[in-house]
């Protein structure tokens, strides 16, 4: 059933397969230009508490001479810096003594937490020496850890490694001591290490960011241009296996509504395991199995009418760390689009569900486990592969007083393989992904619905030069589907493509195919770096075949772009601005039948002023063009022009009060507008906590909301069906609400609410007059549609306890209210007190890990 394997195992035995490689070779540009750190091996044992008052630390030759990247670019940092390196058989040290004439700002947070208006220390790590990749570990005054992955496309805070880190003030300032086990580092297994270095200081109160390595902002920098790192030989990757059993109690208080099988209390427990091994010093293994994903913060609320699904990000971390091995193609895929979405896995796939409101459907489905493999080879190679089994899921039901059951998901295996190959250390690079979803569809209903099989392939590449200013880069990429024919069916005619539309001559539905293929590309120039100007220009195509939602995310296919932009930079603080940056923009889409289906001009400038408020200006809009979307697999029709405006403010972020606000206002030839206003305030008056509000009020008018369609004879101007719309308004009030407490770095609770009330108020029906016109005709018959209002409180609040080096436990209460209504008018005052008249759902969790390294 397993067919994705022998995919992934062809592409990792790929490098094998070639000549044997060595590592590419350092540019002399880059080699002349980088600063030298020296890590000086010791036997002295080390106690990290954050004091540098160990003998060892004088063998060390300090490091000094940081550089300001803001706000007095290349000027030297306003207060000394000296970082001095050692290491020993199991783990590198780094101290920083940090001097400081002024305040020292400190914050307490929890791990991982938002950089703010401390201070803060940085070491990162380019321990493979690709020139693409790093690892990063930050400590603030009050000893709260960071640590990220990084890529010159951003940084990635959801991998926590195992390692030690302390600070401590004293008059001069303040000093920093880490401890980072070999065992957490990848890297080749060459007797004598060079690796990429970056120190960071980040000084509050001036927001000042200062490093060793110092690149100018009109270049190209990152990873790429780092100081090298020598003096470390013999180095052993320490102890090959991390262990972390966890156990899970878990007690919900729900309402079951008409669901015969639940009670309003049920109690539960689970156990899983989360393992590293070491497969090589270049490969890890990580996997799962079993896993609960309970102190995950949950999604907020939505009200979507549209025919597309709602994009979430996953939080899960076993998923998201290390996920950027398996970035593909740059910028994603066409339509804002991905090849990996990591969702897919656990979540109900199959539209199968039993009749009637006497039911118990499973939400997700369960993960039976998990696993990824990935690392780089000293040849240039990175590789990842990543596969996991989901389990089948049944529904109970009861039905004219007889209980049933019926099988609505099956058996099912997600596999994402990737390799890429890196050359001129790093500013060239070329790759492959592969992706493959098979289900073991047993029963005739699941066949009907489900693809039994989806599978994509692609490549991409990016090549840098003149310095790393310009680039060109692409990607081509292919899926195929298979299945029965009604599943088959069904693909077609989803909202992604709509193959029945009546107008369409380039495209068709095949009731009998058992299969479906289509491709995807984008190419694209960009000049990435410069004094004052930047820009690019790409084209794009995405067939009308093409599908990559079983294991990635597609809002459509049949779409052929073309983009240009440009941006001017003034970096140089002045008198009225410390920066400002002004970007403008074309975009134009097409259909497969050359059909120009949207274009849009924007203009937008960012400002930032010498006591660090931001204002953002922007404006834009789109000429009339064809909607081959609006009747949701129907005849064409107009898309009106449209504009936009939006405005928005940040307050000065070292402020123990910040606020900002933003507007935004859209309006279209057909007369359909939009606004939404947001206000957002934070109050950090102790170093302990944060707390931050953010309402935010939607509000829009939509002349043509599709309601359904029905056959008629007498509109042969729509090719025999009449399609009904309605006039619609909609109303939105949300408020995000966040709270973070920090006893001391290790323990820390969080609290999210988010209460929402929508309401949504349809007006007269109308019916589309023609294809290829925004015109309507009143309609009277029998489709029909009702307003309502929707009310929820969604929140969580997680208590995290590091209460042992690697190990943690989760004290997690997670707390949903929703109840629709019909009624007159929204009143937000009336609806808020409402919002907590329907009975609560709360889920209590106790999760506790033991992490072990045998």
């Amino acid at each position: 059933m397993n067919l994705g394997t022998p995919l992934a195992l062809a592409l990792l035995a790929l490098p094998a397969s070639l000549p044997a490689q060595v590592p590419p070779p350092v540019a002399a540009s880059h080699a002349v230009r980088a600063s030298v750190a020296h890590a000086v091996r010791t036997a002295l044992p080390i106690r990290v508490d954050g004091r540098l008052d160990e003998e060892a630390w004088a063998s060390a030759r300090p490091l000094t001479g940081f550089t300001q990247v803001t706000p007095d670019e290349g000027a030297p940092a306003s207060e000394a810096t000296e970082a001095r390196i050692l290491y020993d058989g199991e783990a590198l040290y780094v101290g920083f003594r940090l001097h400081d004439r002024g305040h020292v700002s400190t914050r307490l947070g929890r791990r991982d937490m938002d950089l703010g208006d401390a201070d803060w220390v940085g070491l990162v790590i380019d321990s493979y020496h690709d020139h693409r990749t790093a690892v990063s570990f930050d400590l603030n005054p009050g000893g709260v850890r960071r640590d990220e992955t990084k890529t010159d496309a951003g940084d990635d805070n959801s991998w926590d490694a195992v390692w030690q880190g302390a600070a401590a003030r004293d008059t001069g300032g303040w000093t920093a001591e880490y401890r980072i086990p070999f065992s957490q580092l990848r890297f080749n297994p060459a007797a004598e290490q060079t690796w990429g270095l970056q120190l960071e200081r980040i000084i509050g109160r001036r927001k000042e960011y200062a490093v060793l390595a110092f690149t100018p902002r009109k270049e190209r920098g990152g990873i790429a241009t780092y100081a090298h790192l020598t003096g470390l030989r013999d180095l052993h990757a320490g102890r090959r296996l991390e262990v972390l059993p966890y156990s899970v109690a878990k007690a919900e208080y729900v309402d079951p509504h008409a669901d015969p099988y639940r009670g309003d209390r049920e109690l539960g427990a689970s156990a899983g395991l989360d393992l590293k091994y070491r497969v090589t010093p270049d490969l890890a293994l990580a996997a799962t199995l079993n896993p609960d994903f309970g102190q995950v913060e949950v999604d907020p609320a939505t009200i979507n009418l549209s025919a597309y699904e709602t994009f979430y990000q996953d939080k899960r971390p076993f998923f998201v760390e290390g996920s950027e091995i398996f970035a593909f193609g740059g910028g994603g895929l066409p339509t804002g689009g991905d090849a990996f979405y990591t969702r897919r896995i656990g979540g109900r796939s199959s539209p199968l569900a039993p009749a009637g409101d006497s039911a118990d459907v499973p939400a997700l489905t369960r993960i039976l486990g998990a696993a990824k493999l990935s690392g780089k080879t000293a040849g240039g190679w990175s590789l990842g592969v990543m596969e996991a089994l989901t389990a089948r899921e049944h529904a109970r039901f009861r039905l004219a007083g007889a209980d049933s059951g019926m099988l609505v998901e099956p058996l099912a295996n997600f596999l994402v393989a990737r390799a890429r190959r890196d050359l001129r250390e790093g500013a060239s690079s070329v790759g492959w992904l592969a992706t493959a979803v098979n289900r073991d569809l047993s029963t005739d209903a699941l066949r009907a619905g489900l693809r039994s099989s989806a599978y994509t392939g692609g490549m991409d590449f990016r090549h840098e030069w003149a310095g790393r200013a310009w680039a060109v880069s692409g990607f081509a990429a292919g899926t195929r589907l298979g299945g029965s024919p009604s599943a088959l069916l069904r693909a077609q005619q989803q909202p992604d493509r709509y193959f029945q539309r009546p107008d369409a001559a380039h495209l068709r539905v095949d009731s009998a195919a058992t299969s479906m293929s289509g491709y995807s590309g984008r190419l694209s120039i960009e000049k990435q770096a410069g004094e004052h100007w930047s820009g690019g220009a790409d084209v794009d195509a995405i067939s009308p075949g093409f599908e990559t939602n079983d294991l990635g995310y597609q809002r459509r296919g049949d779409r052929l772009d073309a983009q240009a932009y440009a941006a001017y930079a003034q970096r140089k603080p002045g008198r009225t601005f410390r920066s400002y940056r002004v970007d403008g923009s074309a975009r134009l889409e097409h259909n497969y039948a050359g059909q120009k289906i949207y274009d849009s001009y924007d203009l937008s400038s960012h400002f930032q002023t010498p006591g660090y408020w931001a204002v953002t200006l922007e404006a834009g809009g789109g000429l009339r063009a064809l909607d081959d979307r609006l009747t949701r697999g129907g005849p064409l029709a107009i898309r009106p022009g449209n504009w936009r405006v939006s405005a928005g403010v940040d307050s000065d972020p070292r402020r123990d009060v910040t606020g900002s606000g933003a507007v935004y206002w859209q309006q279209d030839g057909g007369g359909a507008w939009s606004y939404t206003a947001s206000l957002s305030a934070g109050l950090k008056t102790s170093p302990r906590w944060n707390l931050s509000v953010g309402p935010v009020v939607t509000r829009g008018y939509n002349p043509a909301q599709l309601l359904g369609s029905e056959a008629d004879d007498g509109a042969a101007a729509t090719f025999g069906r009449r399609y009904v719309f309605a006039r619609y308004m909609q109303t939105t009030v949300s408020m995000d609400t966040r709270l973070n407490y920090t006893f001391d770095p290790s323990l820390s609770l969080e609290v999210y609410a988010q209460p929402f009330v929508s309401r949504a108020d349809f007006g007269g029906r109308v019916s589309l007059r023609a294809a290829r016109t925004y015109d309507f005709d009143a309609y009277s018959g029998a489709i029909a549609v009702q307003d309502f209002e929707v009310r929820s409180v969604r929140g969580n609040a997680v208590l995290r306890w590091e209460w042992r080096t690697g190990s943690t436990l989760y004290l997690a209460w997670q707390q949903s209210r929703q109840a629709a209504a019909f009624a007159a008018d929204i009143r937000t005052l009336r609806d808020g007190p409402a919002l907590f008249d329907s009975r609560p759902d709360n889920v209590f969790l106790l999760k506790v890990s033991y992490w072990l390294n045998p």
